[in-house]
């Protein structure tokens, strides 16, 4: 007689809530709501307890707040795991065996990509809905430039497309992606700071030390209210606290003087360039000392220790040039500038002033300035790229689309549909590539994946062994 099939040997059949994208679902969500809720929780904990601010929300209606109204986290756990339910009903609601057999690699393969698709958009559909006060634009857009960033490693490693590219354009490509983001960014920071998240701007006015006064009268230059409208106090008081005669602040006078834009330095540009550069270069080392020195600290300790006299002359290196290339950052586009409005535009060329402050100077500065960004290493430079971009396109949307948006009812229907398309499409490519080549995914974003996603690809690994 046969011996009856033990419970070790006996194959469990598979069910939604017995697979590991379970597992990717609950990591997604614990690791997205952490990301967003907990360092409002922790400031409204730290400020409660200490008593700091009266205006402080409760923080057991932070938390609910947190937990009700936060649809993050439920978007990015279906785009990361929906898909694996939508594959199982389509496997196992076949009519015959024969047809699942034929369709199994097909299943596995393409799929798998179209399941990705649809869970993303059926998730962005549903997080619309039940949390409607969630900004999704966001996610949106990250996810579009890593999908970006997918396919450019792969054009980067085609033998066709190196074969009819210059070799220095794929090298430098991210320069390029950086500059270009930088002239939209900082441009609207000059002119129109409400393209940009309030946020992103502030942290820009910050490093900027520019005196508001001095970014409204630019303002006021390029819209046209600089002269005959009362606003001769504007940097009239802001001349007399650096030092110099109220009158030097007056439109009437003509040109902004250089030593009202060096903030009441009165030893020229250049002098003013290079003072910007040390003080920008010491306002960033603690920040980009921490940004090179908690990675290993946390997650690679035992490498620190092997070795700690190179680990952190390695750190303090990476820490230094990253703070070479912000402090150069602001420095060119100061200096770019005082050459255009000053030395160039105003000493040599004689070009009209109001010309200059309104759009040429620095606009010229905002160009130039993403240069800076040869400095950093080339990992360095493509994930700086991917950090402006999103930035660069919420601006760019705001000043193309901005001026044709009246209310009618489609708008937001079409803005919607547009928005679920590219973030479908942008989770389709990106999961894609962490099941069939990890390679095309930047290391920076292919770890968290990795992790969230660990037991899926173990699970796919494991069936390519088998077929």
């Amino acid at each position: 007689m046969g011996a009856a099939p033990t419970q070790e040997n006996a194959k469990q059949p598979e069910t939604p809530l017995s697979s590991p994208a379970v597992k990717t679902a609950i990591r997604a969500f614990v690791l997205s709501w952490s990301l967003t809720a907990l360092p409002s929780i922790a400031i409204a904990a730290l400020k409660a307890a200490t008593r700091s601010s009266k205006k402080t929300p409760p923080l057991l209606q932070l938390i609910q707040r947190n937990v009700l109204e936060n649809g993050f986290p439920t978007l990015v756990a279906g785009a990361f795991a929906g898909h694996h339910l939508l594959q199982y009903v389509h496997k196992h609601y076949n009519t015959t065996q024969k047809k699942q057999q034929q369709q199994q690699q097909w299943l596995h393969k393409v799929d798998r990509k179209t399941a990705i698709f649809l869970s993303s958009a059926l998730s962005m559909f549903l997080v619309r809905r039940v949390f409607p006060r969630t900004k999704t634009l966001d996610f949106t857009l990250f996810a579009l430039v890593r999908a970006l960033d997918v396919m450019a490693h792969r054009a980067y490693d085609s033998p066709t497309i190196r074969e009819r590219v210059p070799g220095w354009l794929l090298d430098y490509g991210s320069v390029a992606v950086f500059t270009t983001a930088c002239t939209e960014i900082m441009f609207a920071w000059f002119y129109a700071p409400e393209r940009l998240p309030g946020s992103y701007s502030g942290w820009i006015t910050k490093m900027s030390e520019m005196d508001k006064r001095l970014l409204m009268a630019l303002r006021a230059i390029r819209s046209g209210d600089w002269k005959d409208t009362g606003m001769q106090d504007l940097l009239g008081d802001y001349a007399v606290e650096l030092g110099l005669p109220k009158a030097a602040g007056d439109p009437m006078n003509g040109r902004i003087p250089c030593q009202i834009v060096h903030q009441g330095q009165p030893y020229g540009c250049e002098v003013y360039a290079m003072n910007r550069f040390v003080k920008g270069f010491l306002k960033v080392y603690p920040l980009y000392l921490s940004v090179h020195l908690l990675p290993p600290l946390l997650f690679r300790t035992s490498q620190l220790l092997q070795n700690p006299g190179s680990r952190l002359f390695h750190i303090l290196k990476a820490s230094t040039r990253s703070s070479t290339f912000l402090a150069s950052f602001i420095t060119i586009i100061w200096y770019s500038i005082c050459l255009v409005r000053t030395r160039i535009g105003h000493q040599v060329l004689n070009v009209n002033q109001t010309y200059l402050d309104n759009t040429l100077a620095p606009l010229v500065g905002c160009m130039l300035c993403g240069l800076s960004l040869l400095i950093e290493s080339p990992h360095r430079r493509g994930e700086m790229a991917l950090y402006v971009v999103p930035r660069a396109m919420l601006s760019m949307f705001e000043r193309v689309l901005g001026p044709h948006q009246k209310g009618r009812w489609w708008e937001s229907v079409a803005a919607e549909a547009a928005e679920t398309t590219v973030f479908a499409s942008s989770m389709a490519v990106v999961l894609d590539a962490m099941f069939n080549d990890k390679s095309h995914v930047r290391s920076s974003v292919r770890g968290f994946l990795s992790w969230i996603m660990k037991d899926e690809l173990k699970q796919d690994e494991k069936k390519q062994d088998d077929d």
